[in-house]
């Protein structure tokens, strides 16, 4: 009977242990990348930004479209937005780069 008990609490401890801490992002922030991340696209809470100009971004800047980086791990977040019309111009560090036409 001893070792039953000591099986379950070391089955529950090894339990614990493999529980993933709730609403951590999977990624880092655009910043960790070099990316001016500006607000979440396309509505607050969302994986994407809308990413600023810096040197790493300035080629892609465009009055006719919104430059948007999504985490790369985020496929589904940059599947909706290619779905929007959004084209891949780039990926720096774990976000990819996409343009997002305005019109």
């Amino acid at each position: 009977m001893k070792y039953v008990a000591a099986f379950c609490g070391l089955s529950i401890l090894g339990l614990q242990a493999c529980t993933m801490p709730p609403d951590e992002p999977a990624y880092s922030p655009p910043e960790a990348s070099g990316l001016v991340g500006v607000r979440p696209y396309p509505t607050e809470g969302d994986v994407c930004q809308v990413i600023g100009e810096n040197a790493l971004t300035v080629e892609y800047l465009d009055d006719a479209a919104v430059l948007i980086g999504c985490p790369e791990s985020e496929v589904g977040a940059i599947s909706d937005r290619e779905a929007e019309g959004a084209q891949r111009v780039d990926q720096v560090g774990s976000w990819v780069l996409l343009s997002q036409p305005l019109r």
